[in-house]
């Protein structure tokens, strides 16, 4: 489920349609706070490079 299934609670519409100032202010808000990349992938990516590092310095 994305952001864009959120109903809204003060006009029951979805968000991503933003039909009320609730829903507008929530639609900014996601669009600005969203990454390129999930964190999750990152911080693996992060690790496997650090165990990298730490083999290949020994």
């Amino acid at each position: 489920m994305g952001w864009q299934d959120l109903v809204c609670a003060a006009c029951a519409g979805r968000v991503v349609d933003g039909r009320c100032p609730s829903c507008r202010a929530a639609r900014d808000h996601f669009r600005s706070t969203r990454t390129m990349l999930p964190a999750g992938p990152l911080l693996a990516l992060a690790a496997v490079l650090l165990a990298l590092l730490v083999i290949l310095s020994h």
